[in-house]
């Protein structure tokens, strides 16, 4: 694809890989809109060239006045997001919610709101910020991953459905990223100290940095999508980062395989396999 002049809408450009994506295209000739739910968070962008604008991925109002702003969108890169920490038991509805309605409802509104001049045009690209974690469970913090889960369903399905009218769909897997992810990352109104989960959750925060042991810096994230992009074709995903494809790796092995790399690899005790024979 050629970058040079393409229109680009990303969203979640206040830090980390929505930022270091929206530097990157306008680099490669681009001509960037950065969008985050409090624009003067992202305004020292503009000096780089880039525009900005106010955009909540939950706010459908909001998504129309964006890409009425931007016009013809070539490329757009749904990178809002956050974690909600949590057991199955400790996440309310409301909280569940709203995990989804930024992490999978938000790209699907947006998807909506550009494919039909997309494919009028015959071209386009949607490049869909997910994570290892979009295959690979962890305790105590299922809300999250498992809208990750959703949306590699939901980009696997766009990328059939589209393709043919020459809109590429690029499924991005980073491993664990420089970001301010972990500072905003939102607790469970039902996580209370001392309660049954208690001691998952210390054993998963402990293992937790076996898994990743080392963060990319976004821009290694965003030069890869980038080069991605200037391809004329290519795969569906694209997985940056040795935890990315070392976790996929693992749990592509099997389920077994999986929670006994979990117990003996990394220590996550908690789990009742700890005490089969072979771990």
């Amino acid at each position: 694809m050629n970058l040079k002049g393409a229109r680009c809408l990303i969203t979640g450009c206040s830090s980390g890989i929505g930022r270091a994506t929206a530097l990157a295209l306008a680099g490669a000739g681009g001509r960037v809109w950065a969008s985050a739910r409090r624009r003067q968070s992202i305004t020292d962008l503009e000096s780089q060239g880039i525009q900005t604008v106010d955009l909540d991925v939950t706010d459908a109002a909001a998504i129309h006045r964006a890409v009425s702003l931007v016009g013809e969108v070539d490329v757009l890169t749904n990178n809002a997001g956050y974690g909600l920490e949590g057991a199955v038991e400790e996440v309310a509805d409301e909280e569940l919610f709203e995990q989804y309605n930024t992490n999978l409802f938000g790209p699907w509104r947006l998807c909506r709101a550009v494919l039909p001049g997309m494919r009028e045009r015959g071209h386009g690209a949607i490049v869909n910020i997910s994570s290892f974690g979009g295959e690979v469970p962890y305790p105590g913090i299922g809300a999250y991953r498992t809208s990750k889960f959703a949306l590699e369903g939901f980009s696997w399905t766009l990328h059939l459905e589209v393709a043919h009218f020459g809109i590429r769909v690029l499924d991005v897997q980073p491993g664990l990223t420089e970001s301010d992810f972990g500072a905003h990352m939102k607790r469970a109104s039902g996580m209370k100290p001392g309660n049954a989960y208690a001691g998952m959750h210390e054993t998963s925060a402990r293992v937790y940095p076996r898994m990743s042991p080392k963060a990319l810096p976004p821009e290694a994230v965003a030069e890869a999508i980038v080069a991605e992009l200037r391809k004329d074709s290519g795969p569906l995903r694209l997985r940056v980062g040795e935890d990315a494809h070392r976790m996929v790796a693992a749990i592509r092995a099997g389920d077994d395989e999986y929670e006994r790399y979990l117990v003996s690899q990394l220590g996550f005790d908690w789990h009742p396999w700890k005490n089969r024979s072979g771990f």
